[in-house]
């Protein structure tokens, strides 16, 4: 019986190191992610303010792509670590995926807008994407 006690603490011990080396990757995979979003928002503002329009096809492309999976890269757990993720990520997941949804909306908007070559229609919708941003980091996002 003390062996199987012992087993079953080493397997559940094992459990929780795997977790957290996948929670890590997951905390890592969405700190990158996240910087890359904040590059391609830099990228479409530089296109805004040249005038070119079609320089930010493909940062809001990309926005697009990672703006897909932001849900995906919040699993339960994954609060700990290197991360500045609020408890009520989880506490409020509804509230979260409404706001990650209107996020996701607005880059697409943001792509179309860019697609269009209309620079006023760009810049509008560039701010407005950003007040999606903000919407997300105030009840989301911890302070640095």
């Amino acid at each position: 019986m003390k062996m199987f006690s012992t087993l079953a603490v080493a397997a559940a011990l094992g459990m929780t190191m795997v977790a957290g080396a996948a929670f890590a990757d997951i905390v890592d995979e969405r700190v990158k992610g996240f910087k890359a979003h904040g590059d391609n928002i830099k990228a479409v503002k530089a296109a805004v303010d040249s005038g070119n329009a079609s320089a930010a096809v493909e940062p809001a492309k990309a926005m697009v792509a990672f703006a897909k999976t932001i849900p995906s890269l919040f699993p339960e757990g994954s609060g700990t670590g290197d991360t500045r993720a609020l408890p009520a990520i989880w506490s409020d997941r509804a509230g979260f995926e409404k706001v990650a949804a209107e996020h996701l909306e607005a880059v697409e908007e943001l792509e179309a807008a860019a697609e269009s070559g209309d620079v006023s229609a760009l810049g509008a919708q560039l701010k407005a994407t950003g007040g999606t941003c903000g919407a997300c980091h105030k009840p989301y996002r911890a302070e640095k």
